[in-house]
């Protein structure tokens, strides 16, 4: 327990004082209180302290955390996950800052809806796919074609992909005669034709 001394500042009180007796001795000692905020600073408020006896004394105090606040992560920790993010997937993020010692804003171990929560909310994007390949998305937006038939395409061997990892992003490995092919087929496929958009150069 704590309470404020006129000579010797905030003092320790002893436990057996009574919350109804430290209110009263504080009313003996203290004449007012004001409060001010700090203009520079949100996290703290000023106490301008006038003492029975017109000493006046300004204790600046500063404010707890809210929850929001005590569970948000660094800047510095957001930095590092943008800059894994461009060559590592949640997993492998996972592996490198828990190496380093991060743990979560709440001290736990990280997980993978973690990194994927702070990605969502700090606008990370994935890892981009290898060079000379195009995301499932990219591949949708070329053919004018719906996700289910990218996918179709790569799990019939029709369009070579790969993955870095079990259950990522696959990424598509597209020559000329891939290309050509795949062009055919969506010309040639009335229900293609009829449900997708142009077909991007």
């Amino acid at each position: 327990m704590i309470w404020l001394d006129k000579n010797e500042g905030i003092r320790e009180a002893a436990a057996s004082t009574t919350s109804r007796d430290r209110k009263r001795i504080l009313r003996l000692l203290i004449h007012d209180i004001t409060v001010a905020k700090d203009p520079n600073c949100k996290k703290i408020i000023r106490l301008h302290v006038r003492w029975q006896g017109g000493a006046t004394e300004t204790l600046d105090i500063t404010l707890p955390l809210n929850r929001a606040e005590a569970v948000r992560y660094p800047e510095a920790f957001v930095a590092s996950i943008r800059e894994l993010a461009t060559r590592h997937d949640d997993e492998s993020i996972i592996a490198v800052l828990s190496a380093e010692g991060y743990r979560s804003s709440s001290g736990r171990p990280l997980t993978v809806a973690m990194v994927k929560w702070i990605r969502y909310k700090h606008r990370v994007p994935g890892p981009q796919p290898p060079d000379h390949t195009l995301s499932v998305q990219q591949v949708r937006r070329r053919y004018g074609v719906s996700l289910g038939v990218v996918h179709y395409w790569i799990e019939r061997g029709i369009l070579p992909a790969q993955q870095r990892k079990r259950n990522t992003p696959s990424a598509a490995v597209i020559d000329d005669q891939t290309d050509q092919h795949l062009r055919d087929w969506v010309a040639h496929s009335a229900r293609l034709r009829r449900s997708s958009p142009t077909q991007a150069a």
